[in-house]
């Protein structure tokens, strides 16, 4: 049973890239009772706008591949140059084109296909952020 004690990250920031309104308002519900602080993309661009100008503050990224203009691959090319240890989680809907090979090649940390699982988006994230739960 999920014990929402085990993903409490109220000194964490995550960084989700999600363009969907559906995805967002799902993340947005999973995330808020962990008490993270989210910072929102929508877009490549925006997304590394925001690296650009916080990666020292960002403990975690969300990153959906399928992007307006600047793709997931190209965010995550550009996060790995600037920051080869921060922990991604690639999440996307496309299985069957090699994503999830191509992801972890390129170094992302963990992969979650799409629709998310409440329990398996916690369980990625905690591994990362509350590794203790691991032991």
């Amino acid at each position: 049973m999920m014990e929402w004690a085990d993903y409490q990250f109220a000194d964490k920031t995550i960084l989700v890239v999600e363009d969907i309104d559906t995805s967002i308002k799902f993340f947005d519900a999973a995330l808020r009772k962990s008490q993270a602080k989210i910072l929102w993309s929508k877009t490549g661009e925006e997304a590394i706008e925001i690296l650009e100008n916080h990666i020292a503050d960002i403990d975690l990224v969300l990153l959906d591949l399928n992007l307006p203009g600047v793709n997931g691959f190209d965010v995550l090319k550009y996060l790995r140059d600037i920051d080869p240890e921060l922990p991604v989680i690639v999440q996307t809907a496309y299985l069957f084109s090699g994503e999830r090979k191509t992801s972890l090649s390129m170094g992302a940390n963990g992969f979650i296909s799409k629709p998310v699982q409440l329990v398996e988006l916690l369980n990625n994230i905690a591994k990362f952020l509350n590794p203790e739960l691991n032991n």
